[in-house]
């Protein structure tokens, strides 16, 4: 079983459902990011409350409507970065990407869905933003200072 050890290698939960909509497989990324692992007796519409999918920033659960799994289903392949996953007392905001996976005949075999946990990206923006704040702040003390100095130069002028 050389390919699944290859996924389970891959720094990217992999999660793929059958046709039917039930959990197939996960790479131990997904089992981390997810809390759990593959329960092949779940449907597509309980997905979002086993593995607690939530919208960022909300304590609602992923809308069916709009979530990257039922319109894989539907033949589109589709991404969102609005989603989180609540596990263990903590929240992990994830991209998530699923697109239909079709046989020889053009028959849709399985769904697959990529997760990026999005807490490095999210941290690295941080650290930038409060970089870029610290850069104005000192922008506007040089200003300060670039202004006194203009001011106290004028008066020396005038003084003469």
């Amino acid at each position: 079983m050389a390919f699944k050890a290859f996924l389970d290698a891959c720094p990217l939960g992999i999660f793929i459902l059958d046709a039917q909509g039930h959990p197939y497989y996960a790479n131990l990324k997904a089992i981390d990011l997810l809390g759990k692992g593959v329960l092949p007796q779940a449907n597509l519409e309980q997905l979002n409350v086993i593995y607690q999918a939530y919208q960022a920033g909300t304590n609602q659960l992923y809308p069916l409507a709009e979530h990257p799994l039922l319109l894989a289903f539907q033949g589109e392949t589709n991404t969102v970065t609005d989603l989180e996953i609540h596990q263990g007392g903590q929240i992990i905001p994830i991209e998530l990407t699923a697109s239909p996976i079709f046989d020889s005949q053009g028959t849709m075999t399985f769904v697959m869905a990529i997760l990026q946990d999005l807490r490095e990206r999210q941290r690295q923006a941080q650290q930038q933003e409060q970089f870029r704040r610290e850069l104005i702040r000192r922008n506007q003390g040089l200003q300060q200072e670039n202004d006194s100095l203009k001011a106290k130069l004028q008066q020396l002028s005038c003084q003469k």
